[in-house]
């Protein structure tokens, strides 16, 4: 008889009763307005999703072979090692960073481990533009979520929309 550990998403009750999360997970992190790229615990591409693919270096020929092959800075491979040891020791903390590996684009990469049963099994890399990070952010300052409305919703006047927008604010939440 094997005693199989409770995901933590329904230990922490943070899923539908009866439903599974891998019955979508795939579709959800190939459409996700993000890249993602997972590594196993040595440095070897597993999986890229679409967005990956549009906006980074990432080829097919990628899978299954070492990360370390693609970086193009002599630094990269020691810093890259150095924060897979940190993991390897027990760090469960993601690790975050910006970096320019393309000249010009900016990125922002957050990467964290995978755990299962308490065991490192591999890395995910979350990958954001920072462009379109400030310039969302820049929308928002300007004018709250009016911006976000007007687009998602034209058709609907202001007031209807938000309340407050009759007042001569323009700094909404």
């Amino acid at each position: 008889m094997s005693s199989q550990v409770e995901p933590a998403e329904v230990a922490e009750s943070r899923i539908a009763t009866d439903w599974s999360l891998d019955q979508w997970a795939d579709r959800l992190i190939d459409q996700a307005g993000f890249g993602v790229t997972v590594l196993d615990r040595h440095g070897t591409v597993m999986y890229y999703n679409k967005w990956a693919s549009e906006h980074l270096d990432r080829k097919p020929e990628y899978i299954g072979n070492d990360v370390r092959k693609r970086h193009r800075r002599a630094v990269t491979n020691p810093r890259f090692d150095a924060m897979l040891r940190l993991f390897e020791e027990g760090r469960v903390e993601p690790v975050s960073y910006v970096a320019r590996p393309y000249g010009r684009t900016t990125i922002l990469v957050t990467v964290s481990p995978i755990r299962v049963d308490g065991e490192l099994v591999g890395f995910s890399q979350v990958v954001l533009l920072k462009d379109e990070i400030q310039e969302l952010c820049a929308r928002f300052d300007e004018s709250g979520r009016e911006s976000f409305e007007r687009e998602m919703l034209p058709d609907t006047p202001a007031v209807a929309r938000d309340p407050a927008a009759g007042q001569c604010s323009s700094r909404r939440a």
